[in-house]
């Protein structure tokens, strides 16, 4: 009887319920309370024509697509992107039945708030018009990994200028002027496979209607000498005659070259190669106690100290055993056997006839025209390497010390050195180094009517380099052109190997301290060279 009457006391309370619940039923619909549609609240809206203006409103927006820095946009209506609002709404009513609905029902009775549910976004697309826009993307900005360049001196202001100098009102500041390397530019691909869902999210959100595309990142190349390769020849398109430069990092072995297989006239430069021959020709080097090798000590550093010209004749005329014409036929095989087929003497400095010139390949070239004196010629390469294989034999390395193991010593190689450091003449490239007065240099300059030319070894940022150039003007080389366009090439070389030891990480050697040879005789009481720190 007890179980009766409960049964009927229940019965009766669903009697009494069941319309309520039922009535519930039809005011919660479509989507019930605690249903989000994509993420939205839209239970207050009751028609569905409604709700389908609603999230087409929202889901019809244009997104917008980053790659890189460039901010693309996509609309939906691009790759026929629609919401499936019909599916979304049924997947809604879905809640409306079951042990899910009496939850929402009672929670409502109750004012206890609804646990929320979510439908995610339905949608339909054209996913070969999405592939097709994304490749469309890759195709117009994807690109490679770009080298290191170097950008052109720039006017700046220098703030206080004015006033600091007194100057009148109005004066607003000064220019300084400097050539500027930038780091390269890595390269970088669209991953369309991996930017579709990415897209699709963005289509499918509410908000933060954002996506940064899938890219595959290549790094940039690392500085090398084919960058300063490149920038040394854009910068010197515009100099008003011929400009080859030679470069050789001492420290990695890499060179850059410009033009510098074309023959010039030799000049004073061509003294470099000179000591190197002398050198072979002492049999015991420069000793304190051999009054002959005393002399050409003195003759060496009057050649390439004070580029002096009767002192590289009484060189030529040392090495010719008393004869000029037979040193420099003993220099040009010297020279030869080192492998500088372009390089020769026929006369000595300041000959007064001109001897027809000895076919090489240098001066055979048909591009380029730079009138050669037919007695004395060479390369910038040449050049920089001679002198590149002087500083390689102060290690006891490199050229000369294979050729002649014997009789060319890493003593007579730094003696070469010494008496370059001597060259005081602090233009050309010496004037490029960022503060010349504390620059470690060693040079020799060299000087024709239609030519100039520079060739040093420098310590630089990263360790040494040999920096070789010769210049040509047809008719006159104005020393204005010529010492700025060999400053400009200096600093450029200069900053390269600053920035690529930045990046690189590299910790230079200590430079070298060049000191006299066994037996040296001063020509002058003080030199500035910071290289010979001995005779400063």
């Amino acid at each position: 009887m007890h179980r009766f009457v409960n049964f009927v006391l229940i019965l009766v309370a669903l009697l009494a319920i069941f319309p309520i619940y039922t009535r519930y039923k039809v005011a919660a619909a479509p989507v019930p309370p605690g249903v989000h549609l994509g993420g939205l609240d839209l239970s207050d809206l009751k028609d569905a024509a409604e709700i389908r203006r609603h999230l087409e409103s929202i889901y019809a927006e244009p997104i917008s697509l980053h790659y890189e820095e460039a901010r693309l946009v996509l609309r939906p209506e691009d790759i026929d992107f629609h919401v499936d609002v019909e599916q979304m709404v049924t997947e809604a009513m879905q809640y409306l039945e079951g042990s899910a609905f009496l939850d929402i029902a009672v929670r409502h009775a109750l004012g206890i708030p609804q646990q929320r549910r979510d439908v995610p976004v339905r949608f339909m697309l054209d996913a070969g018009k999405l592939r097709a826009q994304l490749e469309a993307i890759a195709a117009e900005n994807d690109h490679g990994p770009q080298g290191a360049r170097v950008l052109p001196p720039t006017s700046r202001w220098a703030e206080g200028a004015a006033a600091s100098a007194g100057l009148p009102a109005g004066y607003v500041g000064s220019y300084t002027r400097d050539w500027t390397w930038t780091a390269g530019r890595p390269g970088y691909t669209l991953d369309v496979e991996a930017s579709i869902p990415l897209v699709i999210a963005a289509l499918t959100r509410e908000t933060d209607r954002d996506v940064s595309l899938a890219l595959i990142e290549t790094p940039a190349p690392p500085l090398s000498l084919d960058d300063l390769a490149r920038e040394l020849d854009s910068a010197t398109s515009n100099f008003p005659g011929f400009a080859a430069i030679y470069v050789h990092d001492l420290v990695t072995d890499e060179e850059a070259t410009i033009d510098a297989d074309v023959s010039f006239s030799g000049m004073s430069t061509l003294k470099i190669g000179l000591a190197a021959a002398i050198m072979r020709k002492l049999d015991n080097g420069l000793r304190s106690s051999d009054g002959g090798a005393e002399l050409v000590g003195q003759w060496l550093d009057y050649a390439l100290g004070e580029s002096n010209n009767y002192a590289a004749n009484q060189l030529l005329s040392f090495l010719g055993d008393g004869d000029v014409a037979a040193g420099t036929r003993e220099f040009t095989e010297f020279m030869r056997s080192l492998g500088f087929v372009n390089t020769y003497m026929q006369s000595g400095y300041d000959a007064q006839v001109q001897l027809p010139q000895i076919p090489t390949p240098g001066n055979q070239r048909t591009d380029w025209e730079t009138n050669p004196d037919s007695n004395l010629q060479s390369t910038p390469a040449e050049m920089g390497r001679i002198l590149s294989a002087i500083y390689q034999c102060t290690l006891g390395e490199g050229v000369l010390v294979e050729r002649y193991p014997d009789e060319i010593t890493p003593d007579e190689c730094s003696a070469i050195l010494f008496y370059m450091s001597h060259d005081e003449f602090q233009e050309l490239i010496w004037a490029g180094l960022p503060h010349p007065a504390d620059a470690w240099i060693v040079h020799k300059h060299g000087f024709a009517f239609e030519s100039h030319s520079d060739v040093a070894l420098v310590w630089g940022p990263s360790g040494p380099y040999v920096l070789s150039i010769f210049l040509f003007r047809k008719g006159w080389m104005d020393w204005g052109t010529s010492n700025s366009t060999m400053k400009s090439i200096s600093r450029i070389v200069w900053n390269f190997f600053e920035q690529r030891q930045d990046q690189m990480q590299l910790d230079a050697p200590e430079p070298v301290v060049l000191t006299p040879p066994a037996g040296y005789a001063p020509i002058k009481d003080e030199y500035i060279s910071v290289a010979s720190t001995g005779f400063q």
